[in-house]
């Protein structure tokens, strides 16, 4: 199968050097970044794992490009299957990356932070190709061509609304990252799962960033209180426009196993301040936020999240 990953951040790099460890798939790795490019095909790519065991794979194992100009002839229209891993606010350039490479019968996940991300990218290359992912493993790049893989979790795929496509081919694309041991799973309609991972995104990544803590310390009472308050709004939002997200206690247990599993990982966002880089916080609590308003409902703690957020940003001010 050929297949491609678009955005080697933390989560698209554990995925690549998952799935190329494997030694079976024709693979094609995507970055903007021309410094990373030449560090990926001078080191290869390195996965450390929780287990503090180390696996390199050697760049002849996959290949990789840095944007549409940087693309072999024999990628474009080619690939079966094209993982979308960036950043949210990229995700409308990556779209139409993705369309450039993808072939007349393949597909593409999403698997980002925030929702949204599919209807951006069902806008450019069709909503009949687009599936949804979530995934909850923890991991954090240490440099261009090394991932921390700082916590197990996993991924979940399934269908958008109007995708169209034959469950038993979801199963392969299932198998093929459960043999990289990404422990995945698929469901029938996506939908749930984004807005739960939206709740534990939001309960999670803007305290911690705020905090200047890694994961573990949201667990700690005063701050815990603060992650399950932001939760419940994202939870209340949801059921308003009809996804049948699980209870709010069934979410609190999941959020609690969530930051122990990933207790020693630097979220995403605190990560981006700490590089001064942009940050996802108008795709999660943003979003939150625009659908509230939408709906006549108050989420107080998203917006107070969300302002120190921007604020911290715009000061470049490090925790």
């Amino acid at each position: 199968m050929k297949i491609a990953i678009v955005g080697i951040g933390s989560i698209g790099g554990l995925i690549a050097g998952q799935i190329a460890n494997l030694n079976k798939h024709d693979l094609l790795l995507c970055t903007k970044n021309d410094i990373q490019k030449l560090e990926l095909i001078t080191n290869g790519l390195t996965i450390v794992s929780p287990a503090n065991s180390n696996i390199t794979i050697d760049y002849d194992i996959f290949s990789v490009c840095s944007g549409i100009d940087d693309l072999d002839d024999k990628w474009i229209n080619s690939c079966d299957l094209v993982l979308i891993c960036t950043k949210s606010h990229s995700t409308h350039e990556a779209s139409y990356f993705a369309k450039k490479i993808i072939s007349k019968n393949g597909y593409c996940i999403s698997i980002q932070n925030g929702i949204g991300n599919e209807e951006v990218i069902s806008s450019v290359i069709g909503f009949n190709s687009v599936l949804g992912g979530v995934i909850t493993h923890g991991a954090n790049k240490v440099d261009s061509s090394v991932i921390n893989w700082a916590g197990m979790g996993e991924i979940i795929i399934g269908k958008m609304p109007l995708t169209k496509i034959n469950l038993d081919l979801i199963e392969h694309f299932i198998s093929i990252f459960n043999e990289a041991n990404l422990n995945a799973s698929s469901v029938h309609d996506i939908r749930v799962n984004l807005w739960s991972k939206l709740s534990i995104n939001a309960a999670i990544n803007p305290i911690a960033a705020i905090c200047g803590v890694n994961n573990g310390a949201l667990i700690e009472p005063y701050l815990f209180e603060c992650s399950i308050s932001a939760m419940q709004e994202v939870l209340q939002v949801a059921r308003a426009i009809g996804v049948d997200v699980p209870s709010n206690h069934e979410m609190i247990n999941s959020l609690t196993q969530i930051i122990k599993n990933t207790k020693e990982n630097r979220c995403s966002m605190l990560q981006d301040i700490m590089n001064g880089r942009r940050t996802e916080i108008d795709s999660i609590c943003g979003e939150v936020i625009k659908n509230a308003e939408n709906l006549g409902i108050q989420t107080p703690v998203n917006y107070t999240l969300m302002s120190i957020v921007k604020g911290i940003s715009s000061s470049n001010f490090i925790p």
